[in-house]
């Protein structure tokens, strides 16, 4: 801002309504009587026109303004002097951008279209060029004229918009700004910037507050508030692309459209990196896609989350990574989804207590290196991993929907409050040193007393049910893994049946108040090749458990049963047992791996065996719960035998792969599952705009030489549910889009074997 902005800001703070608080009013009177000295070499405008009109430029040099001989580049300042309007129409490239901003000036840069890169920075004065640095105080179309319209930071760091030569006046700024220095370089702004969209294409854009004023000042980054032409409510985008970084100093005042109007869409994209160094920081969006990575660093005191505050701002409580650095603690939201990492750093701890963090998405997670405890746990996820590589507490409720938890031979802790429990209706768990279930509930059903263990020696998963009534207590499970099974057990269960099968990992319980209550045990043989369930029995590791048999249960879930009083259950140890040795068959899987070629997946895989046998192909996309017959092979075995198969049907998905063996006496074996991850989404290269849309046309960019090619187009909703699929041509595309109803969209367009993915609002 320039001297009288400041003093307009005072009055505005006055009002409740802050742009810059005054540091000093001396150091204002003494602005005014600086002017900026223009560079040898410089250009300014003695008459509207266009760029490339070498009539209307002068130059300096050194000594007096001159006829230009040559038009500017991006070694030259340019000055827009008072009452002229310099109009793009061509690309082109500056040094330093001098705009005259005084009232009444009209428009002085008609961008048309056209891009201008700019290699120092833009600044606004008063005067007759080279005039006095000043804030922009034009409130009309004074720099635009368009989505298209763009200016473009190029170049080495820098500051780009100066301390006292800009500010946030210049409400009707019709243009889009990309910051697009390349990796290793940073710019800095210093005063509030306005435009259509903001897009952080590469390199590293800081927002510098002013520590020299009381209270900070930041230099928002905000958005056009020309209602009549955008309409009301949130407008404009901020982006942040793969590999670009945004760091802001600030609190409050971060990103909006005003002072009492959010944003429309705040996009962080994969791979992108936010760093927030404020102790409290707001943006004001009504829409977020957080997709990349947030890092909490510096400030001087403790942190809260993200958050924001406008009436018709949305939760920034969805993300993708989660980095904590510093030495000082991160206060988490009380709901957060978190679709990929939570790490730190430094000393300073995530504090989570009153958090209910929600684990989503088809990727791999990683929680540490530190203890976590949270307030509620779900786990939701459609694919891949979560990881945590120190103690988890859940004070309250664990939500197991769907997805793996690794426990890295941790110890898992639930209901600390007595206010929970375990809710849990499918996924499971792996790798827990040990599970405590605090303040058990006084009745135990499938949804509550269902604890699913990984078997990591033998495959499948082997769930533990435990159904009946408590004395309340502690109750503690440990899984002690072992691969294989012992096939001549010779001992008899309590009722006399003699056990010829036993697999060696096994369950022990303890820390339940002992109560004389019948307590139903249910062990699953999940991936362990049973005849018939009612072959399955629970039994201890070389002799009878506690408690009598119960018939097995379920065909597919394969459950062994038992019944045994609650005070017994802490004798011994237990584990799947058979009276059949032919609960398993003897073929050995030695290997099974599944390689991406292409469009195609090629499954390898190795048995040992001496009979013929059937080896059927399945798949799961996305998760391990919707497997599809694919293929199949025959095979007589005489020893090792190698088998290939190609899937040519992979549509890039997240995909798992198994194989069932059989014999002619159906006697089944399963291998263990591997994953196929797809291939890295192509980037967009289409734009549409505006986005979010309000009204009026709509304009699609698609790259040049595409555009005389109908376009294969799919419009779907955030939800998945399908609006149209087909073949369109470009102008009818823009139609369709006009027509739906509001919403959340996204856009798929194919073209010569290209394809684009594009998020769309329509408001």
């Amino acid at each position: 801002m320039g001297n009288w902005d400041k003093k307009l800001a005072l009055l505005a703070f006055l009002n409740g309504r802050i742009y810059r608080i005054l540091s000093a009013i001396a150091g204002l009177c003494l602005l005014q009587l600086v002017a900026s000295a223009q560079e040898i070499n410089a250009y300014k405008t003695i008459s509207s026109g266009n760029f490339s009109n070498i009539l209307i430029w002068n130059v300096f040099d050194g000594s007096t303004w001159i006829p230009a001989t040559s038009l500017p580049d991006s070694s030259n300042d340019i000055y827009i002097d008072q009452t002229h309007t310099l109009t793009l129409n061509l690309n082109a490239a500056v040094k330093n951008i001098f705009i005259n901003s005084e009232t009444g000036a009209g428009q002085k840069l008609r961008l048309n279209s056209f891009n201008l890169d700019i290699y120092g920075s833009l600044q606004a004065f008063s005067g007759a060029a080279p005039g006095t640095p000043t804030g922009t105080w034009n409130s009309q179309n004074w720099i635009g004229n368009s989505f298209n319209s763009t200016i473009t930071f190029k170049g080495e760091s820098r500051i780009i918009i100066p301390l006292n030569a800009w500010s946030g006046f210049s409400t009707n700024s019709r243009y889009s700004v990309i910051f697009d220095p390349g990796p290793g370089v940073e710019l800095i702004i210093e005063e509030p910037f306005k435009a259509l969209s903001f897009t952080v294409k590469s390199g590293t854009l800081r927002q510098k507050l002013d520590r020299n004023v009381f209270p900070n000042f930041c230099p928002t980054l905000s958005f056009n508030t020309e209602t009549t032409v955008y309409g009301t409510g949130p407008f404009g985008v901020f982006t942040i692309e793969p590999g670009a970084t945004f760091i802001s100093d600030c609190n409050t005042n971060i990103i909006f459209r005003s002072n009492s109007s959010s944003a429309g869409l705040f996009d962080l994209q994969a791979d992108g990196i936010m760093v927030l160094e404020g102790t409290n920081p707001r943006i004001e969006a009504a829409n977020f896609q957080m997709n990349g990575k947030i890092i909490f660093r510096g400030g001087d005191s403790p942190k809260n989350f993200l958050n924001s505050s406008f009436a018709d701002a949305g939760i920034p409580n969805r993300i993708h990574d989660l980095e904590l650095q510093g030495v000082h603690n991160l206060n988490l939201s009380t709901e957060l989804f978190i679709s990929g990492n939570m790490v730190k750093t430094g000393t300073g701890n995530f504090l989570s207590n009153n958090s209910h963090i929600f684990a989503v998405g088809p990727s791999e997670q990683n929680i540490g290196p530190f203890p976590l405890t949270v307030s509620s746990l779900t786990i939701q996820k459609t694919g891949g991993r979560i990881r945590v590589s120190d103690d988890l507490t859940i004070n309250r409720t664990f939500f197991m929907n769907s997805g793996s938890l690794d426990l890295s031979g941790n110890i898992l802790s639930i209901n600390s409050s007595s206010q929970g429990g375990i809710n849990y209706s499918g996924g499971s768990w792996r790798n827990a040193a040990l599970f405590r279930y605090l303040n058990i509930p006084t009745s135990l059903n499938e949804v509550n007393g269902t604890f699913p263990f990984e078997d990591t020696k033998n495959g499948g998963v082997r769930k533990v049910q435990l159904l009946g009534n408590t004395a309340g207590g502690i109750l503690e499970i440990r899984f002690t893994e072992y691969k294989g099974a012992e096939y001549n057990s010779n001992f008899d269960d309590s009722d006399g049946t003699p056990i010829l099968y036993r697999l060696f990992s096994y369950f022990q319980f303890s820390g339940l108040t002992p109560s004389s209550n019948p307590m139903e045990l249910r062990i699953s043989a999940d991936q362990l090749i049973v005849d018939d369930v009612d072959d399955l029995r629970i039994v201890a590791t070389g002799y009878a458990a506690q408690g009598s048999h119960l018939d097995g249960l379920d065909p597919t879930l394969l459950w062994a049963r038992r019944l045994i009083q609650l005070e017994d259950l802490a004798i011994g140890n237990y584990t799947v047992g058979s009276f059949r040795t032919l609960s398993i068959l003897p073929v050995e899987w030695i290997n099974f791996e599944a390689i991406r070629r292409g469009s195609e997946v090629s499954l390898n895989w190795e048995v040992l065996g001496e009979q013929e046998y059937t080896f059927e192909i399945y798949r799961s996309d996305g998760n391990i719960s919707n497997w599809r017959l694919i293929g199949s092979a025959s095979k007589s075995l005489a020893g090792t035998s190698l088998f290939q198969f190609s899937d040519i049907n992979f549509y890039n998905h997240e995909s798992y792969y198994r194989i069932k063996s059989s014999n002619q006496e159906g006697q089944e074996s399963w291998s263990n599952t591997v994953r196929v991850i797809p291939l890295p989404k192509t980037h967009s290269s289409v734009k549409i705009y505006p986005n979010p849309y309000f009204s009026g046309p709509i304009h699609i960019e698609i790259p040049e030489k595409e555009r005389n090619t109908a376009l294969e187009v799919e419009l779907l909703t955030f939800t998945g549910d399908k609006i149209y699929e087909g073949k369109i041509g470009l102008a009818d595309l823009e139609k369709l889009l006009i027509q739906v109803n509001p919403g959340n969209y996204i856009l798929r367009v194919s073209q010569n074997n290209k394809s684009w993915v594009i998020r769309w609002i329509r408001k």
